[in-house]
């Protein structure tokens, strides 16, 4: 079988909506069809996509392969690194932990033991995180200073340059060395807090805390392989390498559509944090303008059409791509994955603009917009 051939029948977009169907089965219709067209616009070979809605999944889709030769079709719970999602199981496990006493977030990140010589390398390498370079938009962030002291909290809500906990800008460099901190003062790696304060805590199955995780095996099995955006190829893909599947702070979670949509639901019912400590990890500091800031613990955070957001993107360059989406006050949750980095947007660093992901945004429109709650 040819991939190429298999490749371009798969991209085709579903047939019409039965005439008679029921509103809401249009809307999850409706959603489906532009979900199989996005997919073919960006180049994604193996999709998936889930929906929760008032505790409960009520839509978990799979379209293309999940293997090089097309064999494998991909299912709701073929599993992807989803790359900086991780940062949201990290903000739950450190907010928990600090509710255990085991660590305090107000304690000195910067006392890490390698932190001089990463800043000193992070401070001169030109490195957009680092500050002082300008970003795409024009916007040149404050350069961060090694002689600083910040906490955890601040590096947890992405606010490290310049003056530490003044400004935000989205850091994944420094942000993923918390789990090294973690190791260094609780003696114990970073994947055995995230399993026991998130992952075993809910109950959560096939979801896997970086590759070396045995319990978490099944999520290896199911793993679609990277591919990049190849011009030159015949079908437009090439295999990519596999991005670094270490557990760190801010990468390494391994997981399906259903699996982070059933990670939603368990944060949804407090099966991970408590009401107060959830409301906490989505509440981002005050801006000095006294604006709410674009980032709260490990989670974007922004207003649309009066609503708050919480959600986290995840990307990995020629490689893999997601969404993890909530709307909290509908019960509400998107999550996307795929095998290229064609679901990426490009969401600048200082705000969040999850409404210019044009998935995110077909969504909100369908069932964050409206009242009716669809069903499955």
């Amino acid at each position: 079988m040819l991939r190429s051939v298999v490749f371009i029948a798969l991209l085709g977009l579903a047939g019409p909506l039965q005439a008679q169907a029921a509103p809401d089965e249009e809307t999850l219709a409706d959603f489906k069809a532009f979900a199989q067209a996005y997919r073919a616009e960006r180049g994604v070979l193996s999709f998936s996509y889930a929906i929760a809605r008032d505790g409960r999944i009520v839509a978990a889709e799979g379209f293309g392969w999940q293997d090089h030769d097309a064999e494998e079709p991909t299912t709701p719970d073929t599993t992807y690194l989803v790359a900086s999602i991780t940062k949201t199981f990290s903000a739950a496990t450190l907010l928990a932990m600090e509710a255990d006493g085991l660590i305090d977030l107000d304690d000195a990140f910067t006392d890490l033991s390698d932190w001089p010589d990463r800043c000193e390398w992070l401070a001169t390498s030109g490195n957009i995180f680092g500050g002082g370079v300008a970003l795409d938009d024009g916007y040149v962030p404050p350069k961060i200073d090694c002689t600083a002291r910040f906490s955890l909290r601040q590096v947890l809500q992405m606010r490290v340059l310049g003056t530490p906990g003044s400004n935000f800008l989205y850091n994944p460099i420094v942000f993923g060395r918390l789990s090294n901190w973690v190791e260094e003062h609780t003696g114990r790696p970073f994947d055995h807090w995230v399993r026991r304060y998130v992952i075993d805590k809910a109950g959560l199955k096939d979801i896997a805390a970086g590759w070396r995780d045995p319990q978490g095996a099944m999520a290896l099995v199911h793993l679609a392989p990277p591919f990049r955006i190849a011009k030159d190829e015949e079908d437009g893909l090439a295999p990519s390498v596999l991005p670094n599947p270490e557990m760190n702070a801010s990468s390494g979670i391994i997981a399906s559509a259903r699996g982070l949509a059933e990670y939603s639901l368990a944060l949804d019912d407090g099966r991970i944090l408590p009401a107060a400590l959830l409301q906490q990890m989505w509440t981002p500091p005050t801006e000095p303008d006294g604006t709410p800031a674009s980032y709260a613990y490990g989670w974007w955070t922004q207003q649309w059409r009066g609503q708050q957001l919480v959600w986290h993107g995840g990307w990995w360059p020629d490689a893999y791509a997601g969404l993890l989406l909530k709307v909290p006050a509908k019960g509400l949750t998107l999550v996307a994955l795929g095998n290229t980095d064609g679901l990426h947007w490009g969401n600048r660093l200082q705000v969040a603009e999850v409404e210019k992901n044009p998935l995110a945004l077909k969504f909100l429109e369908l069932f964050a917009a409206g009242t009716s709650a669809p069903t499955p």
